[in-house]
């Protein structure tokens, strides 16, 4: 069946990525393509990361292992971020897997009132009490073209953090709340579109707030349900994913050009939260619901 958005239309490839049958490949929370497009796939049932080529045939398998890698992104020198979220770590590498720094303290959570097992014993229902520094369960990664560092944090935190190419902090914002611009409850993925706006999903207040890159407020879009990952295609398509089961595909200004899953069709997706889209505009969803991994939706040409 094929997925249109606006102009154009999409082929699911659900069986994408070959793996040995031995190999587990099971709930994928983090999902990036690099300039190569070559896909960057974090794999929680083996927490690893997965490199694959743009025709799903496994490349390399990463000798690292990570306690929670939520996010996952690769900047233009090829360089990979990754928020290891319950280590409340974030941590850069070359492309070959070499250690460039680490942000933050491991298994150091900052002071929020918060932790992850509050958050799992209540369903995250309530924000942090205050907010404070990195890192609290970080969880998503964006790079400026200038190698400035943005990350969002997260499930125990309220803030998105801005940090030099080399690790400095620079800036911090964000507060708890369920309503004002600036307010977060479970701040989750971000990323950075053509026009350098920085676009957070603020997840339990069910909107994508958008921000300059000191932190103004410039916009927020509603109507989404829980979104975890935003991404930026090569022509500025915006694709959203929403853990409650559905992908969101909107223009640059935020208009919605097509919805997929959700309640018109529950079996696509299960719990969508991770989302990259690579340089021919083919789409690929990590979804974290037991039983599922990843799902590829090729654009026609």
């Amino acid at each position: 069946m094929p997925y249109r958005a606006g102009q154009h239309i999409y082929d699911l490839d659900p069986t994408w990525g070959a793996v040995p049958d031995y190999y587990p490949f099971e709930r994928v929370s983090g999902v990036a393509v690099d300039r190569e497009d070559r896909v960057h796939v974090f794999n929680l049932a083996s927490h690893e990361l997965m490199i694959f080529d743009r025709d799903g045939t496994l490349l390399r398998l990463w000798s690292t292992r990570f306690e929670n890698a939520h996010g996952v992104h690769v900047d233009v020198k090829g360089n990979v971020f990754l928020a290891d979220r319950n280590s409340h770590v974030v941590i850069k590498y070359t492309a070959d897997e070499k250690l460039l720094f680490a942000l933050g303290t491991r298994d150091t959570p900052s002071e929020t009132g918060y932790s992850l097992e509050y958050g799992r014993q209540t369903d995250w229902r309530d924000p942090v009490s205050r907010a404070a520094g990195p890192f609290n369960l970080p969880s998503g990664i964006a790079v400026a073209d200038g190698g400035e560092v943005f990350i969002s944090d997260g499930y125990g935190n309220s803030r998105v953090h801005k940090f030099s190419a080399d690790g400095k902090l620079l800036k911090s914002w964000g507060l708890p709340g369920k309503s004002a611009a600036g307010e977060f409850h479970l701040v989750h993925g971000l990323a950075i579109d053509s026009s350098g706006r920085v676009l957070v999903c603020d997840r339990m207040n069910d909107r994508v707030q958008i921000f300059d890159q000191e932190g103004g407020h410039l916009a927020t879009w509603t109507g989404f349900r829980q979104p975890s990952t935003v991404a930026v295609g090569p022509d500025g398509t915006i694709c959203v994913s929403e853990h409650l089961g559905r992908l969101s595909i909107l223009s640059e200004d935020g208009g919605m050009l097509a919805r997929w899953g959700g309640d018109d069709e529950p079996d696509l997706f299960g719990a969508p939260h991770g989302v990259a889209i690579d340089s021919r505009g083919d789409i690929y969803v990590g979804d974290v619901e037991p039983g599922r991994r990843l799902l590829k939706l090729a654009r026609r040409h």
